[in-house]
């Protein structure tokens, strides 16, 4: 019996549910990439006015992606540089 997790040999392409599957995750991470910046920036923009950063920082930044569902906790960081 052969797993559906498995692509078959003949098979060209992702499966259905990997189409679904990335579907879904595309949707998600479009909301979470608006929600996200409109946050950043304005956290960024008050920062800045208020002298804690300046133009030339660099930033180490986080972004948490979590679901108890899926037993998911991961952040991924990365630099922004001003």
């Amino acid at each position: 019996m052969q797993s559906s997790a498995l692509p078959n040999k003949g098979s060209t392409g992702p499966s259905a549910q990997d189409r679904v599957v990335d579907a879904a995750v595309r949707q998600f991470m479009r909301t979470i990439d608006h929600a996200a910046r409109r946050e950043l920036e304005k956290h960024l923009r008050k920062a800045i006015a208020e002298g804690k950063i300046k133009p030339g920082d660099s930033l180490t930044t986080g972004m948490g992606v979590s679901s108890r569902a899926l037993g998911l906790d991961v952040t991924v960081y990365g630099k922004i540089e001003l």
